[in-house]
């Protein structure tokens, strides 16, 4: 099941069940601060899900951002306050570049993803001991 406010990224990965809303990304639960639209948002998601019989189903949710700026620069939106004023960081796109290489924080994480066969390394990541020759 997931949350998704990027449709045609999940309609590419098509995960089992998942509901599109229409709010900007980061915010696929709703708006920062409105806990009782976040849970009528949380309830009615889980509870489309849980009615979902086809694989690959997106149902589209009602809830919408106060206003759509936010669809005009969505990147350089992210790095808005509520109140409108810029944070001070780069507006717009300025992550990396996608590569088909591993990209390490530290020559530690390197060494420790290096150290593992590769069929175990996503295990590694999320702190799963790999197997040893010899182990069940």
């Amino acid at each position: 099941m997931s949350f998704t406010s990027a449709r045609s990224i999940t309609e590419r990965v098509n995960p089992p069940r998942s509901v599109f809303v229409d709010l900007p990304k980061g915010h696929t639960t709703g708006v920062p601060g409105d806990h009782e639209g976040q849970r009528a948002l949380l309830t009615e998601g889980l509870t489309q899900a849980h009615a979902m019989q086809e694989p690959g189903t997106i149902v589209d949710l009602p809830y919408r951002y106060v206003d759509d700026d936010w669809k005009a620069a969505p990147l350089a939106w992210s790095r808005r306050r509520q109140d409108g004023e810029a944070v001070p960081q780069p507006g717009g796109d300025n992550r990396s570049d996608r590569s088909t290489e591993p990209k390490y924080q530290t020559d530690a994480d390197r060494a420790a993803a290096e150290a593992v066969d590769w069929d175990q390394q996503c295990q590694v990541c999320v702190g799963i001991e790999p197997r040893r020759d010899g182990e069940g």
